[in-house]
């Protein structure tokens, strides 16, 4: 356990007595770049992590782990070009024409009513509403007086 979690603890390039989580460097990166304003550092252009000094930028670059993940990613095959003019939209003919047509519109109260549904009333005085729960029983189990 102890092995594993120093593999995952590196060092700061401000300051080496700060033992940083790789996880974490990022943000400790931010933090402690505020309190060195002075210092001459670089950034590696693949990895924001990788902060050195002028000098040692170079040779970073030329052997820096993340470069293989960039170099894949830069030589991979072009995507293939893309036409800059749409295709045609399809004309689509119908013979419907339901404009034409003279069908009632849905009236969904007379639907409930003839459904077997539990329907309510609401904002009528109580006397009504339970004449209409009544009313609804009657016609659920079907001896409706209609």
């Amino acid at each position: 356990m102890e092995n594993m979690h120093t593999q995952d603890i590196i060092e700061c390039p401000y300051e080496k007595h700060h033992q940083i989580l790789r996880s974490r460097m990022q943000v400790h990166l931010v933090r402690c770049r505020k309190n060195h304003p002075n210092e001459k550092k670089v950034t590696c252009p693949f990895n924001v992590t990788h902060v050195l000094n002028e000098p040692e930028l170079e040779f970073h670059l030329s052997c820096c782990a993340e470069r293989t993940t960039f170099e894949n990613y830069r030589n991979t095959e072009p995507a293939p070009t893309r036409p800059t003019i749409p295709p045609p939209m399809p004309q689509y003919q119908s013979e419907d024409n339901w404009d034409d047509e003279n069908v009632p519109s849905y009236n969904p109260q007379a639907y409930a009513a003839n459904a077997d549904v539990l329907r309510t009333i609401k904002g009528a005085p109580p006397s009504q509403r339970k004449a209409f729960r009544k009313q609804e029983r009657l016609r659920l189990l079907g001896i409706d007086n209609n």
